[in-house]
């Protein structure tokens, strides 16, 4: 890895669809040399997905979070079970943990009755090996700085207004097709649609000015770059210095992302942070603790040793029956 990588997944963090040639000329490299470059980051498993930012609220979808403890289970029986989780239609983010949680994923779901049968459908796999499972509630507020562990500063920014449109079959299959691959070419999305690809330009540009494309991004695995991903739960004690704390968030260097809950007992915090080592987050926590000592409490730290599924629209949002 040197700079030159570190420009192009920056790049594209921002627009994982920009065209080869453009994002050759922002990184200052040939267009051979740039795909060279992102193919050898795919190899080296470096970047892990290219994905469509979708907007699932306006496609009538809510996000939960899960966190599952599990217990008397075998190598084997895991694996079993993270497949189940990985290939479910409605299930989102998943991460293996090392901690109180086994494993953390966000459920997307169209109603409250839909949240519980899902929930059910995981209790049922593994009924008799779950310690613990709890589904977080509202979410509130979330920001994420994916770029600062690159030690850039641009801000990423998914968060487009959302304006009134009608979406019909082709244009939730056009939707699938880019949340698994956001650099799908027209070529091939005419061929799989039967559409001119002039047909697609415009539902896709239709769906991007709506606000249902929100983006187009990467995942990366920040451990092939040398740092560990640790969650820290934090339960506010003083809600006046909240933004105070935000703040501190959005600056920290090693704050990768921070989710704001309602209605959690035990904590409204989730913070995500990448550091080199141990060493690393105690300092981050000795800062946390120094400034914010007597408006928070440490409810719990689980350290994310496996990236399994990133955070893309799963199948079951483009489903029409």
């Amino acid at each position: 890895m040197d700079k030159k990588d570190y420009l192009i997944l920056a790049e594209l963090e921002k627009n994982s669809r920009i065209p080869v040639n453009q994002l050759a000329k922002k990184v200052g490299v040939s267009k051979e040399v740039a795909n060279y470059r992102i193919k050898r980051l795919v190899k080296d498993k470096i970047i892990t997905e290219f994905f469509a930012v979708v907007n699932t609220g306006a496609l009538g979808f809510s996000r939960s979070g899960c966190l599952i403890q599990l217990k008397n289970i075998n190598a084997s029986q895991e694996k079993q079970f993270i497949e189940f989780l990985q290939n479910h239609d409605f299930i989102s983010y998943l991460g293996s943990n090392l901690g109180k949680w086994n494993m953390a994923f966000d459920i997307i779901y169209k109603d409250r009755l839909h949240l519980e049968s899902i929930a059910k459908e995981i209790t049922l796999k593994i009924h008799n090996k779950i310690e613990s499972l709890i589904v977080i509630g509202s979410i509130t507020d979330f920001e994420a700085f994916p770029l600062k562990v690159m030690g850039i500063k641009d801000e990423v920014s998914f968060d487009k207004p959302l304006k009134k449109v009608k979406v019909d079959e082709t244009d939730l299959k056009i939707l699938d097709l880019m949340s698994n691959n956001s650099r799908i070419e027209y070529r091939e999305l005419s061929s799989k649609l039967k559409m001119s690809a002039n047909a697609i330009k415009y539902r896709i540009k239709n769906l991007e000015s709506s606000g249902i494309i929100q983006g187009y991004t990467i995942t990366i695995d920040v451990r092939k770059l040398g740092y560990e991903w640790h969650n820290i739960q934090v339960k506010l004690t003083d809600i006046q210095k909240e933004n105070e704390i935000k703040l501190f968030l959005r600056k920290n260097q090693n704050v990768n992302y921070f989710y704001r809950h309602l209605g959690n007992e035990n904590w409204d915090l989730d913070i995500g942070t990448v550091v080199k080592n141990s060493l690393e987050l105690r300092d981050f926590l000795l800062l946390l603790r120094e400034r914010f000592g007597d408006s928070i409490k440490i409810n719990d730290i689980y350290s994310i040793v496996e990236l399994i599924k990133g955070n893309y629209a799963p199948r079951g949002v483009f489903q029409t029956k």
